[in-house]
């Protein structure tokens, strides 16, 4: 499983396959953010890794399933200008 720590990661290439539209539109969303598409799926990538984590620890807790949420419900409710990224990697 994969593991946040303080220190720098390695960074890694990595080639995608996207439909024409559909990168289209990213490319706007990380245009109006300021942050490059590499960010943008870097900061999906540990939120899916997050949201497994939380399960096993919710499971190993003995709390069952958490309740879905989604991520414009988790995104929506933080206070302006709250960097959960850098939240995550301190953990």
């Amino acid at each position: 499983m994969y593991v946040w720590t303080a220190a720098r990661m390695v960074k890694r290439k990595l080639t995608l396959s996207v439909e024409k539209d559909l990168l289209d539109e990213v490319k706007g969303v990380a245009a109006a953010r300021g942050v490059s598409l590499s960010s943008l799926v870097e900061e999906y990538f540990e939120f899916l890794v997050f949201e497994r984590w939380a399960e096993v620890l919710s499971k190993e807790l003995g709390l069952g399933d958490l309740e879905p949420t989604t991520e414009l419900e988790i995104t929506s409710s933080r206070p302006r200008g709250f960097d959960a990224a850098a939240v995550v990697r301190e953990l």
